[in-house]
């Protein structure tokens, strides 16, 4: 999934009274006007050296101006703006909403409210994190919203969702309707591309080859031979992807149980600067005591062609033999060590 853009901009101080009313077009436009201005600061801060993960908005004006503006306006079309605009500002600064606060756009904002063409992905990122909760209200977007970007942008990302799942009759249901919906579109060309990527590392075709230096030890190269006779993870990963980093508790846990096994794991990553790796590993958390190597241009290189990587985290298992086992969603959170205990046992 791509990263949130990052929110900087000038509003009312907290302690005064709200900016007098203006239209639901008005509050949204107002939540999109700075991101020019914000990508500027954010190019400046990679330039520099930053990395992106520490590059955070400052959004604190917004979001006191949202709350009381919240505090007082009685119409339902404001209201379902600013909230819309409320959980946007809090995704441009990086923070979680509280569970108060999605109580309270699920009661007051229909999932057909104008206010979601704001930014669709808020309803993907909903469904993401809580699909028990959002689920249902974010299938109702996609098939009855009036904005025809936002139903293709919900579709496509539902079909993604569903394949990265290895949901078979999700995604094809999900890939027919795009195909039948928007036919010769780019849209369905790139659900096509998608699809054929996803084909390149299935349950059962061989790992295609790698030569990749050791980014402890230059000296050192690793290809498919060097873990021949074992099992070993790959994962495609960056310190500034977001889903990458949520990954990492579930793979510390898996090597501290399985690395006495004929198991290892080669973590790949896709850092713009190779110097962004090492001090992420020296944190507490992150040590990732396991084999790492550096992909020169990340999803421009070859070999994440050639192993269909179209977003991170990407991980695949690849058996004694050469050939890949499993992938996708058998190897993200909970099922990681139970995709494991299969091949390794307990």
């Amino acid at each position: 999934m791509p990263l949130p853009l990052i929110c900087l901009m000038t509003a009312l101080p907290a302690l005064q009274a709200p900016a007098p009313a203006a239209g639901p077009r008005a509050v949204l436009d107002a939540a999109r006007a700075k991101v020019k201005t914000v990508m500027e600061a954010r190019a400046a801060f990679m330039k520099a050296g930053g990395n992106t993960k520490d590059f955070k908005g400052d959004c604190g004006k917004e979001l006191a101006d949202l709350d009381a503006r919240l505090a007082v306006e009685k119409r339902l079309d404001m209201r379902q703006a600013l909230l819309v605009s409320k959980l946007f500002h809090l995704q441009l600064a990086k923070a979680q909403p509280t569970p108060a606060l999605l109580d309270q756009v699920r009661q007051e904002v229909p999932p057909t409210a104008a206010a979601w063409s704001l930014d669709p992905g808020l309803l993907s990122a909903r469904a993401a994190a809580d699909p028990k909760g959002w689920d249902a209200y974010v299938a109702e977007a996609r098939m009855k919203h009036a904005d025809a970007g936002l139903r293709r942008t919900l579709l496509f990302d539902h079909f993604l969702a569903r394949l990265e799942a290895g949901d078979e009759a999700g995604w094809k249901a999900a890939f027919d309707a795009i195909q039948t919906q928007f036919p010769g579109s780019p849209l369905a060309q790139r659900a096509q591309t998608f699809l054929d990527a996803e084909a390149k590392t299935g349950p059962g075709r061989p790992a295609p080859a790698f030569s990749l230096k050791a980014l402890d030890d230059p000296k050192t190269t690793y290809t498919l031979d060097t873990f021949k006779g074992r099992y070993v993870l790959i994962d495609f990963w960056a310190t500034w992807c977001p889903d990458c980093r949520v990954e990492l508790p579930g793979l510390h846990a898996a090597w501290a149980k399985f690395k006495a096994k004929p198991f290892e794991i080669l973590s790949l990553s896709f850092d713009r600067r190779l110097e962004h790796v090492a001090p992420f590993r020296q944190q507490a958390a992150t040590p990732m005591p396991w084999k790492h190597a550096y992909i020169e241009g990340g999803f421009k290189n070859p070999l994440a062609d050639a192993y269909g990587v179209m977003g991170i985290p990407k991980a695949l298992l690849i058996g004694p033999d050469g050939k890949i086992v499993a992938a996708g969603a058998q190897l993200r959170g909970e099922n990681l060590e139970k995709t494991l205990e299969q091949f390794l046992g307990k």
